[in-house]
């Protein structure tokens, strides 16, 4: 049985619904001037803990920066209010970027903190599942909105299979973790969500990551409109190079990280932050990355064509046309990943 692919990706492309235009910004950022809006694609969380660190440790401050970071409700709000100049700058995943640009929205990528994709495959260690082989005449849980479904062919194809082989349960994301505890089902497709939720039961499982088969593409980029940087070259370069910083401290003290998040969110919980932190920071150096911060035109150019194949874009937008990294910090200046 096949997902119901016509109504997912409905219900992806309402989410990215933008204007083509992009509406200008007034903000001239700088020591006592406005502040500049950078919108994340999340709340303060794991997901969003190198800008955490950032914020606490006054990095932005310090430089001179008179900033405004807002908590988000995903990458698909977070482009729109950058493209349509409610905000200046932001985070969001590479499938939102791209599918705006599409469209015609004037965005500019100018740094990438995940170079891979979080969605993963979990299975218990009791299943037997092994490789992605195995899958065949399983039942794989899949999240009802969102890329998932997109993306699960082609994880599947690294093992030889289709989704003609499995059989897909389409469940709320919160059911699934459970559903594959009790058996109901012997695989579900979700991320460091489904992980954190897993571990919390005390679970022994796998996970298959998507960015170890097939689904090679880089992800959550800082971007931010072309006009924007044009007129506020070294604000855009503070900003990353702040958040990039914020980002590297995160990795080298995962513990302050979780502190930081802490003090701008006092309900999160240690544990389960911490489960999420030891899933989402190697995306930092995923992909054979060399800085973090830095994803090689090649790697670009194979998500272009990913996202072709798994119908999330048609006639994917040339890359060079909308990232640039001459907003980056010296490559001396950038964490190595070796």
């Amino acid at each position: 049985m096949k997902t119901k692919r016509v109504t997912a990706m409905a219900g992806v492309l309402s989410a990215l619904a933008l204007l083509s235009g992009c509406g200008s910004s007034a903000t001239q950022t700088g020591s006592g001037g406005s502040s500049t809006a950078f919108q994340l694609h999340w709340a303060w969380s794991p997901s969003t803990a190198g800008f955490a660190v950032a914020e606490e440790e006054n990095l932005y401050q310090k430089d001179g920066l008179n900033i405004s970071v807002t908590p988000g409700k995903g990458s698909g709000t977070t482009v729109q209010l950058v493209s349509t100049g409610k905000a200046d700058m932001g985070i969001a995943d590479s499938v939102a970027i791209t599918q705006a640009v599409q469209k015609g929205a004037p965005l500019l990528v100018v740094a990438t903190i995940n170079q891979a994709t979080n969605t993963a495959m979990q299975v218990l260690n009791s299943s037997g599942i092994k490789k992605v082989e195995d899958l065949k005449g399983k039942s794989v849980a899949v999240p009802a909105e969102g890329a998932y479904s997109f993306l699960l062919p082609i994880f599947l194809q690294s093992g030889g299979l289709t989704e003609d082989d499995i059989k897909i349960v389409t469940m709320p994301f919160e059911s699934m973790a459970p559903s594959l505890i009790a058996g109901r089902v012997d695989a579900i497709v979700g991320g460091q969500d489904s992980h954190v939720a897993l571990a919390a039961q005390d679970a022994r499982f796998t996970d298959f990551a998507f960015g170890d088969h097939g689904v090679n593409s880089v992800a959550h980029s800082i971007f931010t409109t072309k006009s924007f940087a044009e007129k506020n070259p070294s604000v855009v370069k503070k900003v990353v190079a702040d958040s990039l910083q914020g980002w590297s401290e995160a990795r080298s003290h995962p513990d302050q990280a979780l502190a930081d998040i802490k003090k701008l969110e006092p309900n999160t919980v240690d544990d389960n932050a911490r489960t999420e932190l030891s899933v989402l920071l190697p995306l930092l150096c995923a992909g054979d990355a060399q800085y973090i911060g830095l994803a090689d035109s090649a790697r670009w150019k194979s998500t272009m064509a990913l996202l072709e194949r798994a119908k999330l874009v048609t006639n994917a937008p040339d890359p060079t046309t909308f990232v640039s990294y001459d907003y980056l910090p010296p490559r001396s200046a950038l964490t190595s990943c070796r």
